[in-house]
């Protein structure tokens, strides 16, 4: 049997427990299990369950840890492994943060730069569920409502209606999010 048809056991430590693929985003839960990111924030968020996948324990923190060192070991171990037919995968983008899009919300009053962050935004919202997730959680659902029922309170063209049609894709966005869990909401 030739190289090239070489059987690859990807050590176990690199695979994801939920989607049993190797990990490309591996992050870590407050119970100390690792998993890619794009399977958890999917068990997270779109399926709405809120206990570990493995030990069952009810998650207080959705935070969730990169865990760098063992990117870099499964990226080695793709490019070591590359003559096999392991494909070596990119360094996934890091989340943006609520205080990053709280500055872009802040920046699209400005009538010079109004478009250019709401498309920025919606790119940010289309990357991943957590920036949909710190979106949601800052409140820019209802800031985006407020333009689009209030045209010409902050949209710069002489026509609203070209404009709001250029910033679709925010349908997805829940208006009734409190991530803070304290009733407030941030002010814009």
């Amino acid at each position: 049997m030739g190289d090239s048809q070489k059987e690859i056991e990807v050590p176990s430590f690199f695979v994801c427990p939920i989607s049993l693929d190797i990990m490309k985003d591996p992050v870590t839960l407050s119970t100390g299990i690792t998993y890619d990111r794009e399977a958890i924030e999917k068990w997270l968020y779109t399926r709405k369950n809120s206990t570990c996948p493995i030990t069952k324990q009810v998650l207080t923190d959705l935070e969730l840890t990169p865990n760098h060192t063992l990117r870099r070991l499964i990226q080695s171990w793709c490019t070591i492994n590359g003559p096999y037919g392991i494909e070596r995968f990119p360094t996934p983008r890091i989340p943006i943060s609520k205080s990053q899009i709280l500055k872009l919300l802040q920046d699209s009053k400005s009538p010079n730069m109004q478009m250019k962050c709401l498309k920025r935004l919606k790119t940010i919202v289309l990357e991943s569920d957590m920036n949909k997730r710190s979106t949601e959680a800052v409140g820019a659902a209802e800031y985006l409502s407020y333009i689009i029922c209030n045209p010409s309170s902050y949209l710069s063209s002489p026509s609203p209606a070209i404009e709001v049609s250029q910033i679709d894709g925010f349908d997805n966005l829940p208006t009734d999010v409190d991530e803070t869990g304290d009733g407030t909401r941030h002010q814009f």
